[in-house]
């Protein structure tokens, strides 16, 4: 797939789904792109693909059959190499294409997208992961995820998905909707925030903005789990970059090499899931009244996958 004239970024990223759906890989977009795809922002040059973990194979060949103007694909930095046993573990492996044009490739792939409580398989619309997976995505420690969360879950009511009542992060916005519409059953008890909204009850406000803490709290945390697994290979790929060949097999072989030596595979469950959730919400509980503290989401499921391979 090698183009001289290099295309528009988004005609790229397509073409690479396409071909894994080509071979038969399921795959969807997410991120930045998604919310394009679904009116939620305007702009981003960047892509995230989640592919199941069975297929890293496949997507290495198309990565490698994948060339933008005269650049191949190659790794990122320190990223992990794109192999089963860490993407089924939550890594997440990271591509660009080192060109000198304005516009520049950068792809970030998934297996395990972090927070997603359902098959993502099964919520995918086109090329692009639905907005219940884009919106769980969203759960960041970034203010405006937050504000593309809200915005997601209003578009998921729009289309009478109720599960957008989950993703609905502004207290004013959820108040003026419960007067025209009522969340079910399944939403208020996975999210009690949503009973206090029926209520009218004056704690919704301060109740949004811990539950907003809390995930924030546990991505930081998350995120430093993987940092510090990450930390021995990081610096052992980096040494060896200097000389690293640049054809993207060959790196990718090198990656696995130093990968099975010293980066483990399931970093969140060597931690503990417990333990980290535990002490984001220990964090998030300094100074508050424990009342509000009863009204915090039950997380556990966000952060299971069942489908790790060894």
């Amino acid at each position: 797939m090698r183009i001289e004239k290099p295309p528009s970024l988004d005609a790229f990223y397509a073409a690479i789904s396409a071909g894994l759906h080509k071979e038969g890989v399921p795959c969807a977009i997410t991120g930045g792109l998604a919310c394009v795809e679904f009116g939620i922002s305007d702009h981003t040059e960047d892509c995230d693909l989640i592919c199941s973990a069975e297929h890293a194979d496949t997507l290495l060949k198309v990565l490698q059959a994948s060339s933008y103007g005269s650049c191949d694909c190659q790794y990122r930095k320190s990223s992990p190499p794109l192999d089963a046993r860490w993407l089924s573990g939550g890594y997440t492996a990271h591509f660009h294409w080192p060109t000198s044009s304005s516009a520049k490739p950068f792809l970030d792939v998934f297996s395990v997208p972090p927070r997603v409580s359902s098959p993502w398989e099964k919520d995918v619309i086109g090329r692009f992961a639905g907005m219940h997976t884009v919106a769980e995505m969203k759960r960041t420690k970034r203010r405006k995820d937050w504000d593309q969360a809200t915005a997601l879950g209003l578009a998921m009511l729009q289309a009478e998905d109720s599960r957008g009542w989950l993703h609905i992060f502004d207290a004013d916005v959820l108040r003026e909707l419960v007067k025209k519409q009522s969340p079910g059953p399944a939403e208020s008890k996975q999210r009690p925030a949503l009973q206090l909204a029926q209520t009218g009850n004056p704690l919704l406000e301060r109740v949004i903005q811990t539950e907003v803490e809390f995930w924030s709290h546990l991505d930081k945390i998350r995120l430093k789990i993987y940092q510090a697994s990450h930390e021995q290979y990081g610096r052992k790929v980096l040494k060896m970059s200097s000389a690293q060949p640049a054809r993207l097999m060959a790196q990718h072989e090198q990656r696995v090499k130093i990968a099975e030596k010293c980066l483990p595979k399931r970093p969140l469950e060597d931690y503990g899931i417990d333990r980290m959730i535990e002490e984001a919400r220990q964090t998030t509980a300094m100074g508050l009244d424990p009342t509000i503290l009863q009204f915090l989401p039950q997380v556990t499921f966000h952060f299971q996958n069942p489908n790790q391979i060894s």
